[in-house]
């Protein structure tokens, strides 16, 4: 039950679609092409961030920003339930997100959950008003999806830490002012408990970027450098030492991400259907089985997006349910992308409004988690088969095994 002075779904549903359809029309991506529906902007287009501040400042301006932030730093303290609600009715619309999506959804909260009163009055306003844009230096060659093996160091000098590795896959590097960042601080530590994190300043000798070039064409991830960068002591996240438990805490937030991008599904699915019986294939016995096909699974990835919110608004957190709702969605992903070839026949080789999200389909089974691993986690979390061996766990991590250190 919604509180008193909360909307209910239905009004805020309203109230969403009714702001939408009076102030997205400039900002929508078929009223300007060259706008991409992804929030992070390829390196070959310099105009897109400003285009992106600029939407981010209309949402902010309407109060469509922080919709899950305290009040007293921004937000409208609104449930999860109406958080999906809004991104439904932004799908819906054909709206990119906030261009400063991972600064809202990622590092704002966990901000709030672990920063000093200091911190969150120097960084969370500039998130929400796009003034500061941020990125995550996580993953590094030899650390994906064992982020616990970070190699990049930081080393304490003075009131402040020297920072040297190589992180990659870093969306939105290109143009972040700022970055949160897991290092590693004492060696001789196992892997879990000897790493530290950070909030670093982007925009700093030391630092260096280099755009990665996709299949899509463009450049929307990169790698960076850290050597000899540099950052206060002011802008440690957390405890020396307790940097895992800070990483889970951003990580947890991206799932919750993610069932909320599972109620975005719904819009996209919807706009492709809406093409079938203009194409006159409404009677194509291949379309109409492929057609089935993603419905029924957006409609279940759905669903796990909406368990796993439940949950999360229940105060039990993202479980295992977050491993099934991501494979679910890049499930549906895939299926998007074989009906979306059907629908449109031979003219599905030549580049339209389709190629790009077909060509960012593949990540989907990469990207928040492999395929792979997520099944690892279904198979140990939630049928209860015996975990893989790690031996790694317990050992100083100067001792383990890595790509970088042969054995």
């Amino acid at each position: 039950m919604a509180a008193p002075d909360e909307p209910d779904p239905a009004s805020f549903r309203a109230q969403a679609r009714a702001w939408l359809a009076t102030h997205a029309g400039p900002y929508r991506p078929s009223a300007s092409p060259d706008l991409p529906s992804v929030v992070f902007a390829d390196a070959g287009d310099p105009t897109w961030v400003d285009r992106g501040r600029a939407w981010q400042a209309e949402l902010r301006a309407g109060g469509w920003a922080g919709l899950g932030w305290p009040e007293a730093y921004g937000g409208r303290d609104l449930p999860l339930a109406l958080r999906a609600v809004w991104a439904e009715e932004l799908s819906v619309a054909g709206m990119p997100p906030p261009i400063n999506l991972l600064g809202e959804t990622v590092v704002g909260p966990t901000v709030l959950d672990h920063g000093t009163e200091v911190q969150k009055r120097r960084f969370l306003a500039p998130i929400l008003e796009a003034d500061e844009l941020w990125c995550q230096l996580f993953t590094e060659p030899g650390a994906g999806s064992d982020l616990a093996a970070v190699t990049t160091t930081a080393r304490r000098d003075g009131d402040g830490w020297v920072l040297d590795g190589h992180k990659t896959w870093t969306s939105g590097a290109h143009y972040a002012d700022f970055a949160i960042l897991l290092a590693r601080t004492d060696w001789d530590a196992p892997k879990h408990r000897g790493c530290t994190f950070f909030l670093v300043d982007m925009r700093q000798p030391g630092i260096s970027v280099a755009p990665v070039r996709q299949m899509t064409g463009g450049s929307a991830f990169s790698d960076v450098v850290l050597a000899g960068a540099r950052t206060p002591d002011g802008l440690r996240l957390g405890d020396e030492g307790a940097g895992w438990a800070v990483a889970t805490t951003a990580l947890r937030h991206e799932r919750l991400h993610l069932g909320l991008g599972l109620a975005r599904a719904g819009g996209s699915v919807e706009r492709l259907l809406a093409e079938i019986r203009p194409r006159g294939l409404a009677d194509d016995p291949v379309v109409r089985q492929l057609a089935a096909r993603l419905v029924t699974e957006a409609r279940c990835a759905r669903h796990l997006g909406w368990r796993m919110l439940s949950l999360a608004d229940a105060g039990a957190g993202p479980g295992p349910e977050a491993a099934l709702a991501k494979l679910a969605a890049g499930r549906v992903s895939r299926r998007w992308d074989e009906l979306a070839d059907a629908v449109r026949g031979a003219g599905a080789m030549v580049r339209d409004e389709y190629t790009p999200a077909q060509l960012w389909a593949p990540a989907t089974r990469i990207a928040g988690g492999t395929d792979e691993i997520l099944k690892n986690v279904i198979a140990e979390r939630v049928l209860g088969l015996p975990a893989e061996p790690r031996t790694d766990a317990s050992m100083p991590f100067r001792d383990v095994t890595r790509s970088d250190r042969p054995t």
